[in-house]
């Protein structure tokens, strides 16, 4: 029953994580995207976030499949999913913090944050 209960609030727990890194994402990339990086005028930025984005989401296409044999194939103590939603996990903070960042580093992310 205890078991039941850890598994249930974790998935909770991780896809609560899931909707604050998909809201933060949706709400504030565009935002940061049109203040801080369009502000020299240069149009040229649009065309190259545009190409950028349409790149990534044509290399997901590809690589889903992949990612996705991997996981069936995976066989570990904690189960199946289990790792890969942890790593995701770490990799996807990491890069949202990378994302909202010019640089400066990820402290100043985090301070224009709170």
């Amino acid at each position: 029953m205890k078991k039941k209960l850890v598994s249930r609030l974790s998935y909770a727990a991780g896809a609560f994580g899931n909707d604050v890194f998909y809201a933060t994402l949706s709400t504030y990339f565009i935002v940061f995207v049109t203040t801080h990086l369009f502000n020299a005028g240069d149009h040229r930025m649009i065309f190259i976030i545009t190409n950028l984005i349409a790149a990534i989401r044509i290399g997901e296409v590809l690589i889903d499949p992949l990612i996705g044999n991997a996981i069936d194939r995976t066989e570990s103590r904690w189960g199946k999913f289990k790792p890969w939603v942890v790593g995701g996990g770490i990799i996807s903070s990491l890069a949202l913090l990378a994302l909202f960042t010019d640089f400066g580093g990820p402290i100043k992310a985090i301070l224009w944050f709170t």
